[in-house]
């Protein structure tokens, strides 16, 4: 019972978040990295005229689109491949999260857009840890990998700064009362000029 709410609700929420992150794709070529059940994937090409190919490291999809596992370490992509990557409250679950964006810059020409659970207080990550941990109990047969790498806001973007990522844009999602319980921070991210160059010199 509790199974089937979660994902009515999964589905509901990945609406929400296609509807926010739709505006800011660019290219042809869309990477949905950690993409789950694949329902933010199937609403964007509901909205959009993309292509999209949906990766997980286990056999999570529930929606009819394009879906492949990898070993969570080495994306079977050239470089530059897709013109966009998502990856949207996933790398808080990984154990090195930041091989794992590495991984994913590498197979992205121009765009990535990044959706975590942030947080700004020990209360709030207290709260996102218990929250999480009881969700993903239901997620996949039990088999989410638990969360590793909850941050702050500006730990994120310090982060990206050290690979010289252009902030586009960064926002908190939600309404203020919906975030007393999930805090959902958008970063949508460029690669500069010169490392994007250099992705399409070696395609």
């Amino acid at each position: 019972m509790i199974a089937r709410l979660l994902q009515t609700l999964l589905r509901r929420y990945a609406e929400t978040e296609a509807e926010a992150i739709a505006p800011f794709l660019v290219g042809k070529r869309l990477l949905d990295l950690g993409a789950g059940e694949g329902y933010v994937t199937a609403a964007l090409q509901r909205r959009t005229d993309i292509w999209a190919c949906a990766v997980d490291i286990g056999p999570y999809q529930r929606v009819p689109v394009s879906y492949l596992i990898y070993d969570g370490a080495r994306l079977p992509f050239d470089d530059a491949t897709f013109d966009t990557t998502l990856i949207l409250l996933a790398l808080h679950h990984c154990a090195d999260p930041e091989a794992v964006l590495d991984e994913a810059l590498r197979v992205t020409g121009a765009r990535l857009i990044i959706l975590e659970s942030a947080y700004r207080n020990q209360w709030e990550r207290f709260c996102l840890e218990r929250l999480d941990g009881w969700l993903n109990r239901y997620r996949h047969g039990g088999d989410m990998h638990p969360a590793f790498a909850f941050k702050r806001f500006d730990e994120w973007q310090r982060i990206f700064a050290a690979r010289s990522l252009e902030t586009v844009d960064r926002r908190w999602l939600g309404s203020r009362w919906e975030r007393l319980v999930h805090q959902p921070a958008l970063f949508v991210l460029e690669k500069p000029v010169s490392q994007a160059a250099t992705a399409d010199s070696r395609a």
